[in-house]
C-alpha cells in the first residue's frame, strides 16, 4: 500500500520496525474484528481421512511479516506491506489481496490523514485453481454503483518476465472481458510509470530486474480507492492466467497523475 501519511498526534508514539511489529497488531485486531482468523496463522492437528495434519482454521491464508515506511517528509511512501501464506492443501481461485489490503488500509487510517497513490502484490498465479470469473463479476457490478460521470487515469503495469512478451493485445482483451463498459484499458507505450509507487525492491518489492517483461496499462476507472486497486490487480492476475502466464508476477496499480504530495 503506497501513499502519504500525516500522522495524527495521538499515534506518534507507535513505530514500525522491519518486523512490523505495531503494524502487525493494527492489522491483527482489525482481521479479528472481520472475522479473518487466519491472519494470525494458528494452526492445529486433527484426525482425518486417516493421518493427522496441520490445516489452517478457517482455511483462507496465514500472514507471514508485516512492514512499513512512516516516514513523515511529504512524499509517498511504502506505508504497509504484508506477506500471506497460502495453505498447500488450500488452493482456490482467488487470493486474499483485498483482505489483506482491507486490513492494510484500515490499520493505516487508523494512524492518520492517508493519502493513497498506489497498491502492488506479488501473485504466485501458478499456485491457484478454480475459476474466479463469479467474484470477478461480483466486484464488477459492485463498482457499477460509481458516479458514471466520474473517470480517473490509473496506471497498471504487470512484470511477468519472458512468459508475457508478445502477449500484451491477448492480455489487454482478457482485462477489458473483465471490466466490460466500467473501465477503459489500453497498451501503454513508454517506459515503465510508477509515479504514484514508492522505490522499493527486495522481496516485496516490484522485483525490477524483470523490467524487459512488464506490461503497461492505461486505465481510466470509474473511482479511485484501495478497494478499485485490488479490483484492477485481480482482473490483470486473472487476464494472465486466462493467457498461461501463470507464474509469480508483480501486479500494480498507481494514479498515473498523483495529487501534489508536498506538505
Amino acid at each position: 500500500m503506497h501513499g502519504v501519511l500525516d500522522r495524527y498526534p495521538w499515534t506518534s508514539h507507535l513505530t514500525c520496525e522491519d518486523t512490523g511489529s505495531e503494524l502487525y497488531g493494527l492489522a491483527m485486531r482489525r482481521s479479528e474484528a472481520y472475522g479473518w482468523y487466519s491472519t494470525g496463522g494458528w494452526t492445529y492437528k486433527y484426525q482425518g481421512w486417516g493421518e493427522a495434519r496441520i490445516v489452517q482454521d478457517p482455511g483462507r491464508w496465514a500472514d507471514c511479516l508485516a512492514g512499513g515506511d512512516w516516514t513523515q517528509d511529504g512524499r509517498v511512501r511504502e506505508l504497509a506491506w504484508m506477506s500471506a501464506d497460502i495453505p498447500n492443501d488450500v488452493r482456490e481461485s482467488r487470493l486474499p489481496v483485498l483482505h489483506v489490503a482491507r486490513i492494510l488500509s484500515d490499520a493505516m487510517n487508523r494512524l492518520g490523514r492517508v493519502r493513497f497513490t498506489g497498491l502492488h502484490a506479488v501473485l504466485p498465479l501458478h499456485e491457484l485453481v478454480g475459476d474466479a470469473s463469479d467474484d470477478l463479476e461480483a466486484m464488477r457490478k459492485w463498482f457499477a454503483l460509481a458516479d458514471p460521470s466520474a473517470s480517473v487515469p490509473v496506471s497498471v503495469t504487470a512484470a511477468t518476465g519472458q512468459a508475457g512478451w508478445g502477449k500484451e493485445t491477448a492480455v489487454r482483451d482478457a482485462v477489458r472481458e473483465r471490466l466490460g463498459d466500467l473501465a477503459e484499458v489500453d497498451v501503454s507505450a513508454g517506459q515503465l510509470d510508477l509515479s504514484g509507487m514508492a522505490d522499493v525492491d527486495g522481496e516485496h518489492g516490484y522485483n525490477k530486474g524483470r523490467e524487459r517483461g512488464v506490461m503497461r496499462f492505461a486505465c481510466r476507472a470509474p473511482e479511485w480507492s484501495p478497494d478499485v486497486a485490488v479490483w484492477l490487480v485481480e482482473v490483470v492476475g486473472d487476464a494472465l492466467r486466462a493467457v498461461a502466464c501463470a507464474e509469480q508476477v508483480v501486479v500494480t496499480a498507481s494514479l498515473a497523475s498523483p495529487p501534489d504530495t508536498q506538505p
